[in-house]
């Protein structure tokens, strides 16, 4: 009777540790993908009715001259995620572009975390190559992004050349 009290006794202290080793892995859970219900989706609020109605004609023309799918995330955060692994699963939930085309693109902008991503699907990987997509990154960076909280001297400086 006493070994079996000392064997249940180790089994709920080593299944104690493994609870509390487990909270970490639970508080640092995924953010939600949202829903695509527009082709713009401003989770952070920066945008207001005008902008995002502008934004969303233009998109939708683009969308009617090439065919091309374009959408548009911005979130206050991706943590505990990098902006490439959230921009992933937000492309696989997606599921932008034509079917068997594969010709969407999300410009993917993580406001907090002051990080942009564009994630292009393969039919349009030709017309947008890596190359492109970095200095369209790069020019956004410093023609958009200064209005954002924490930007340095020299970032402020930078855009205003």
């Amino acid at each position: 009777m006493i070994a079996i009290r000392a064997i249940a006794s180790r089994l709920l202290r080593q299944l104690f540790v493994a609870a509390l080793l487990a909270l970490p892995l639970l508080a640092a859970a995924d953010i939600a993908v949202p829903p695509l219900k527009a082709r713009v989706t401003d989770l952070t609020g920066t945008l207001d009715a005008g902008q995002k109605s502008a934004l969303e004609q233009t998109l939708a023309a683009f969308e009617a001259r090439k065919g091309a799918q374009v959408a548009v995330l911005m979130v206050p955060t991706t943590q505990p995620e990098t902006v490439e692994q959230y921009a992933v699963r937000v492309e696989e939930t997606w599921k932008l572009g034509r079917k068997g085309v594969d010709d969407g693109v999300l410009l993917l902008i993580a406001k907090d975390d002051r990080k942009l991503r564009i994630e292009v699907g393969y039919g349009l990987e030709g017309v947008l190559p890596d190359a492109i997509a970095k200095r369209i990154i790069e020019d956004f960076n410093t023609g958009h992004l200064e209005v954002l909280p924490g930007r340095s001297a020299e970032d402020r400086e930078r855009c205003a050349q």
